[in-house]
């Protein structure tokens, strides 16, 4: 990568930053431009060189946001898709209620503006891809059941998720129950398919967060 090239990647991760600060405390529909320049140490004709609009910074910062999620999933740790479904899943509520204003903010946007569809679809087909190979991996090692299509049920595993995270955002679940309640949400869709130690782990697992979630009510 040449300087150039280098400078212009520190200033975008600035602006994204300094975005997710301002929309946190502000709202996405009171993120002002000239603010967000003036948060990230650029001039408004640069921000809108390296963006274009507040939705493109919006994009970038999802797309930043879900890779680093991403990194959660090594599909090389063999044997083992439901620890490593779980891992994503603990790594993507991390990132949520690290900057919870901000994501509750985020899913207000996705929801009622048509802008963020494309940004939608796009996050969701790199989940399904993601989890999907992680299903067929434990699928190879025998640890899933081979009668199911991986991408349904990856996808069926993205709108729990996200019903959940509706919910959340809401204020219909406190950050502490969002790890439960999303966590059961995925252990009861992998206990159909899973096989032998695999549904005996997730079942014991299921009980457990059944009784924390009953409790908090």
């Amino acid at each position: 990568m040449s300087l150039h090239e280098e400078n212009k990647a520190e200033r975008k991760s600035r602006i994204v930053a300094a975005a997710r600060r301002l929309i946190a405390e502000h709202g996405f529909d009171g993120l002002n431009m000239r603010a967000l320049a003036d948060a990230a140490r650029v001039s408004v004709p640069t921000l809108y060189n390296l963006f274009g609009s507040k939705h493109a910074i919006l994009v970038a910062e999802m797309q930043e946001a879900f890779r680093n999620v991403a990194g959660a999933l090594d599909l090389k740790k063999r044997g083992d898709a439901v620890e490593r479904a779980g891992a994503l899943l603990q790594a993507g509520i991390k990132n949520l209620v690290s900057v919870p204003g901000y994501y509750r903010e985020l899913v207000h946007v996705m929801l009622s503006s048509r802008d963020p569809d494309d940004l939608r679809r796009a996050i969701e087909d790199q989940y399904v891809a993601l989890m999907a190979g992680n299903l067929r991996a434990g699928q190879a090692d025998g640890e899933l059941a081979d009668w199911f299509d991986a991408d349904v049920l990856s996808r069926q595993m993205f709108f729990t998720f996200m019903m959940v995270v509706l919910g959340w955002a809401r204020g219909e679940i406190d950050d502490a129950g969002l790890q439960d309640v999303a966590a059961y949400g995925q252990c009861m869709l992998l206990i159909g398919v899973a096989r032998g130690e695999t549904h005996a782990r997730l079942l014991e697992r299921v009980r457990r967060l059944q009784g924390r979630i009953k409790r908090r009510r």
